[in-house]
């Protein structure tokens, strides 16, 4: 797809590698890990929650629960307790948040669950439209924040008591067309006391100031436009890795701006529909960009979708 809205930069490619394949049309939609190394993944289409252990190559794939509504965003909380958001899109009062617990646990080497993570329903989100991405607010005090893509909103749960409240909304969270394969507010990440957020329908990058009690300050600063984000991580260096998916790239914005395409390209089966980013936890792949794709589903190559992947990109700079 070509753009004169989405500016990449330089081109500075890096060495990717697949880490798993999935067949085609999995839309692979979000990422976590696990400090042990291993990876979770959101697959929407399929309502299915994935987990994949990248230092086992000859490990299959396990599917760690089957959800009755399509699953979104994924966030960590306490070690090894993650929440997911599930439901169907436009389609008021049917999303919820799951706590996966993964404490327990375990899988052997042909990829057979011998013991189960524990699946329980933490609260309903009534209002919600489009939850997509999830991101920690305060570990202490168990708070993450939802984005709701068609709503222009952002929420904020509270755990323990299942409490729902508007953080922020905001007319830079909002759609700007009726194209809907193109969100509004998408990702979703707290670095550095503020929270930056994705506008993919508008093409630009956000951040959010946070007030010292953990609330919004009502304030949305532009940080850059012209450049189509839907995830994206940070390293401790400050520069985030955005997945472009539609542009079937991974792009590396620096602290003071400079971009340049890390991954992928226009015609990139590879890297066709990168979807979402996130490091690796262990001291042998601290410095690898883990890279969620779903085949061109949105936009394919040459008109053909091909397989999902798992990629690793080695970016040289540990995550934040």
């Amino acid at each position: 797809m070509a753009s004169s809205d989405h500016e990449e930069g330089s081109v500075a490619l890096q060495k990717v590698e697949t880490v798993h394949e999935f067949p085609v049309n999995y839309f692979v939609e979000n990422i976590a890990v696990r400090s042990n190394g291993g990876i979770l993944v959101t697959v929407h289409n399929r309502n299915e929650l994935i987990y994949i252990d990248p230092g086992q190559a000859k490990q299959p794939p396990v599917v760690l629960h089957s959800f009755s509504a399509a699953p979104s965003g994924i966030v960590e909380v306490e070690r090894d307790q993650f929440y997911v958001s599930t439901g169907t899109i436009g389609q008021r009062g049917s999303y919820s948040i799951f706590k996966i617990d993964l404490s327990d646990f375990k899988v052997d080497g042909n990829g057979n669950t011998t013991a189960s993570a524990t699946v329980s329903k933490v609260a309903d989100i009534p209002d919600a439209l489009f939850l997509n991405g999830s991101a920690l607010l305060n570990r202490d005090e168990g708070i993450i924040l939802l984005a709701d893509s068609i709503v222009g909103a952002v929420y904020q749960l509270q755990i323990s008591s299942a409490k729902v409240q508007v953080w922020i909304q905001h007319k830079l969270l909002e759609e700007v067309t009726d194209n809907p394969l193109l969100p509004g507010v998408n990702g979703i990440k707290v670095y550095k006391g503020a929270l930056y957020l994705s506008n993919t329908d508008a093409k630009i990058f956000l951040r959010a100031a946070i007030d010292g009690s953990g609330g919004s300050t009502g304030e949305i600063k532009l940080v850059q436009e012209k450049l189509n984000v839907d995830d994206f991580a940070f390293d401790t260096e400050g520069s985030s890795y955005l997945t472009t998916h539609v542009f079937q790239s991974v792009v590396k914005l620096t602290g003071d701006g400079t971009r340049s395409r890390i991954a992928g390209g226009p015609d990139d089966r590879t890297c066709a529909g990168t979807t979402a980013a996130a490091f690796g936890r262990t001291e042998a792949d601290r410095t690898s960009l883990y890279v969620t794709t779903n085949g061109g589903m949105s936009y394919p190559v040459d008109g053909e979708v091909g397989p999902a992947r798992l990629l690793k990109i080695g970016v040289g700079q540990a995550g934040a």
